[in-house]
This record gives C-alpha cells, structure tokens and sequence, in this order.
C-alpha cells in the first residue's frame, strides 16, 4: 500500500510540518498545461516553492516549468535525497524539513 500512496503520504507530511513548524499556509501552483508545483508558502515578503519526492530520483518537469516561468531565487525540493544546493535548486531531506526556512 505504501508504493502507491507514498507521494500522496509525502506530501501530507510536507504539509503537515510547513503548518507546525512556521505556522504558515501552504497553497500550490499549477500551470496551464499539467505542470503542478506541490507547496507556495509565504515568508516574510518571500514566496517559496517546494516540490516534494517520495523517493530519490530528483527529476521534476514541473519544477523546471515553474522557475522558467516564474525565476525565484531559491527553488526546495524534500526528498530522500541528502542535504544538497545545487544552483538555486536546494534538496532538503524529508526529516530534515524543520531547516526549510534557515537554509538559505
């Protein structure tokens, strides 16, 4: 059961730390094609987007569609990948997740 919910379960930890961890509401972005970006939260005056993978392969069309669209600074990314920047492209560990906001 796990294997086919687990972006599903993923997320709602996502979303469920983002609200205990900053207060903050969590929205999303879709494009007008099929491009989604999981989380929007705002903070400070700052909009930060977070893509979330349930696993380790850090591939997201959506998220290349969301920078080129909209060029933040910094795009996160949680997943079960290590602690990583890459550009503006930061990986935040699912655990790891109550850093999002100090990573910058």
């Amino acid at each position: 059961m796990f294997d086919e919910y687990k972006g599903a379960f993923a997320e709602n930890y996502v979303v469920q730390q983002l609200i205990s961890s900053f207060n903050v509401r969590a929205y999303y972005w879709r494009s007008e094609g099929n491009a989604e970006v999981d989380f929007l939260t705002e903070y400070g005056n700052k909009i930060i987007p977070l893509e979330v993978k349930s696993g380790i392969n850090p591939r997201s069309k959506s998220m290349k569609v969301y920078i080129d669209k909209n060029n933040p600074d910094i795009f996160y990314r949680s997943s079960l990948l290590n602690l990583k920047k890459d550009g503006r492209i930061i990986n935040i560990p699912l655990y790891a997740l109550s850093i999002l906001l100090y990573s910058e």
